[in-house]
């Protein structure tokens, strides 16, 4: 459980609206150049949406490597990915992945060995991990000793880095309140008007008292629930947005010492199987959500999904008796024209509506592991347009909350829904 809770100003120079990864981050960005009249509400717990659903995994994405647009948004996320195993190495670790090639269906040697050839290219002699290597027979027994080796003509090894995401958004949370910046929990945005002097936004308290905070710049990193904001305030939203859903499994640990990057034997979809905080997680799914993003859970369908493509894979299968906990979450993403979801960019957009003074931000999409270049951009913009420009300092440890300055994530149990 997270405590953050100050008391709510009359006026700021930044209201930020959200407090998941983008959102701290933001509010991080901005108080690491020296702005202190900035302030974030969040309307239930700091990352207790999309920010604390993820597959736990800070990395480039190298399924993205399909698309040679998404090329320099890979080579961000391999620069950034360094930068926070250096700024919270307690929090964002090393872990080696093996991508298995089967001798029946989905990607061939010759693509995967390409592949992750790019990928160590992408990161650059700086930022670059372990480089990719083959895997020998006994190196992966002693590794992942489930798997059925039969079904593999090769089996590759590279490595990406993980993190407690929850951790990471209350880290940054605190680091951004050790710089003087406001945060304020259990508060929901609920209109949000123009002025002569910016914008009045209407919060809700939890004992369902209004109160109106006015703010020159408002940056609404709401997630799923952004556009739904601007659309009950009369504002136009400049984008229109799809909701990715993930699921995600969590079983006792069954002994894996590295991760699995998976293709499905069905659709050809990337699915995880990760050791994680003493479990093992599978994940994710890719899917079209369209419902209340209030409601999201993993569904009996997509429980069925990755149990039968994961023992597919396995010499001992795992059954829906063998889950402790489930959860999904959203991405959310600004809508291609012509692209479904699997073709849409994980690039991010950001819609700009000016004021009579000062500017509403809204943010769609953003990766976990580029949040920081993300809210840098945002706070560029901000700072720019104030007329104040200072130098982001996010990269500089001396603007980050130590370990011991920062709440403690909730336990795993209470974070996630226990099977049906």
């Amino acid at each position: 459980m997270t405590n953050f809770q100050d008391p709510l100003p009359v006026r700021v120079r930044v209201l930020v609206l959200g407090g998941g990864i983008h959102g701290v981050g933001v509010l991080h960005d901005m108080a690491s150049r020296g702005w202190k009249d900035i302030h974030l509400v969040e309307k239930a717990e700091l990352g207790a949406g999309a920010s604390s659903k993820s597959t736990k995994l800070i990395h480039g994405g190298l399924r993205y490597l399909k698309r040679i647009s998404d090329f320099p948004l890979v080579a961000e996320a391999l620069r950034e990915r360094r930068i926070l195993m250096e700024l919270a190495g307690d929090l964002v670790r090393p872990i080696e992945l093996l991508f298995p090639i089967l001798k029946k269906g989905g990607m061939n040697r010759i693509t995967v060995k390409t592949g992750l050839a790019l990928y160590d290219r992408l990161a650059g002699k700086k930022f670059r991990l372990t480089p990719h290597q083959s895997v020998q027979p006994d190196e992966l027994r002693e590794k992942a000793p489930m798997l059925n080796p039969d079904l593999f003509s090769a089996v590759y090894s590279y490595w990406d880095a993980q993190t407690d995401d929850i951790g990471l958004v209350t880290r940054v949370a605190a680091s951004a309140r050790k710089l003087g910046a406001g945060i304020t929990e259990h508060c929901r945005a609920t209109r949000i008007t123009a002025t002569d002097d910016g914008f009045d936004v209407e919060l809700t308290q939890p004992d369902g008292t209004q109160r109106v905070v006015s703010a020159l710049y408002v940056i609404n990193v709401a997630g799923p629930w952004a556009n739904r904001l601007l659309e009950q305030s009369g504002i136009t939203p400049t984008h229109r947005a799809i909701n990715n859903k993930g699921s995600h499994l969590l079983f006792d640990d069954i002994g894996l010492k590295c991760g699995l990057f998976l293709q499905s034997g069905t659709d050809s979809r990337i699915f995880f199987v990760l050791p994680w905080e003493g479990f093992t997680l599978l994940g994710t799914t890719e899917d079209l959500f369209e419902g209340d993003p209030d409601r999201v859970e993993c569904s009996e369908e997509e429980v069925v999904y990755l149990l039968q493509n994961v023992n597919r894979f396995l010499l001992k299968p795992l059954s829906q008796r063998d889950i402790v906990r489930v959860f999904a979450g959203l991405r959310w993403l600004a809508l291609e024209d012509g692209h479904g979801l699997s073709e849409t960019s994980r690039a991010y957009t950001i819609g700009e509506r000016p004021g009579r003074r000062g500017l509403l931000l809204t943010l769609y999409g953003g990766k976990l592991t580029t949040y920081r270049n993300l809210a840098a951009t945002i706070g560029d913009r901000v700072t720019k347009h104030f007329g104040e420009f200072r130098e982001s300092r996010t990269d500089q440890a001396e603007c980050w909350a130590s370990p011991g300055e920062s709440p403690l994530p909730s336990r795993i149990e209470q974070r996630f829904q226990s099977p049906a």
